[in-house]
């Protein structure tokens, strides 16, 4: 008589594994979250009502402007017609994109996440539609030492 404990148990692990194997919680058309309290597209006024004045600002290009809010631990890549176009977290306190923070392991990412969309070396990049989630590790590739949030380009 042969037993069945060891099929069971094996069905069992298979069925742990996909339970432990996260899922990006957006999909293509979701709205993107906010990030400390900023929506991607926010204007200038919008972003300084919310956020006071930036403590640093910087040209990068053409009508593009890194904006730096350190005390809010937040950073903006603004243009005019496209608003708030990447926001990027600068500390741990500063808030979180769908549970992530800066400073937790690769594998909480993957284990809250599952596997990005693309990606290459340290950078994860998870997609939903017309935006994504930009995750950077260490050079360790263990730690989140860089996430954002930024609009999709348009290319055709």
């Amino acid at each position: 008589m042969k037993s069945t404990i060891p099929i069971g148990l094996a069905a069992f692990c298979i069925l742990l594994a996909q339970l432990q194997q996260g899922q990006f919680p957006w999909k293509a058309g979701d709205k993107p979250p906010l990030v400390a309290g900023v929506a991607l597209g926010s204007s200038r006024p919008r972003l300084n009502s919310l956020l006071g004045a930036p403590s640093d600002s910087e040209r990068i290009g053409g009508d593009s402007w890194a904006l730096k809010f350190a005390p809010k631990g937040l950073s903006v890549v603004y243009t005019p017609l496209d608003g708030a176009a990447i926001i990027y977290l600068t500390r741990r306190d500063a808030g979180d994109i769908g549970g992530v923070r800066l400073g937790d392991s690769k594998q909480t990412v993957l284990s809250r996440w599952g596997k990005p969309s693309t990606g290459e070396g340290r950078n994860l990049l998870y997609i939903a539609g017309k935006w994504v989630v930009v995750v950077t590790c260490d050079s360790a590739d263990t730690h989140v030492v860089q996430l954002g949030l930024g609009r999709v380009g348009d290319y055709d």
